[in-house]
């Protein structure tokens, strides 16, 4: 984030939340439209993947990850906040903004992997029996997804303060 700056890391939380529902419904699409197929099965063995379920999660990963790039740098939007007065100002929000990317970032891609689709949720039995086997694995992953929420919705919020903040001082 220090790197691209603040703008652009921005943008790339922007770029997250439409990659998020993107690559999860064209995920599903794809899996429910070749799920058993002769073909899907054939491209699952020679992938190594165990089963039709994570084939479907690593698509789903494959695609967010280039969803993001895609709009990231080549999206048909721009992100333009005002220039803070002083450069501690700017630098302290350019860790907060890489700080909120980077745990948003990674909670897409531990819900993908957990196997709970954003779209059509899922049982709530379904959903935590997926994320607590996940979370049993590591205190980093369980941490993060016990603050799941937080991290979806904060980087959203805080940009909104920004925007209104940096709309009534210009």
């Amino acid at each position: 984030s220090f790197i691209i700056g603040r703008d652009n890391t921005l943008k790339v939380i922007l770029a997250t939340y439409i990659s998020a529902i993107a690559a999860d419904s064209f995920g599903n699409l794809i899996g429910s439209s070749f799920q058993g197929s002769p073909m899907f099965l054939r491209v699952l063995e020679s992938a190594s993947f165990g089963n039709e379920q994570e084939a479907i999660v690593f698509l789903k990963v494959v695609l967010f990850v280039g969803f993001v790039i895609i709009f990231a740098v080549r999206g048909a939007f721009e992100v333009h906040t005002s220039e803070d007065r002083s450069s501690i100002a700017r630098i302290v929000m350019s860790v907060i903004y890489a700080v909120m990317s980077a745990g948003l970032i990674i909670s897409v891609i531990l819900v993908f992997v957990s196997g709970v689709p954003f779209i059509g949720g899922g049982a709530e039995e379904t959903t935590t029996t997926a994320l607590w086997s996940l979370s049993n694995q590591s205190n980093l992953i369980k941490m993060i997804l016990e603050h799941t929420y937080i991290w979806f919705s904060v980087p959203a919020l805080a940009f909104l303060v920004h925007s209104v903040h940096s709309t009534k001082t210009d």
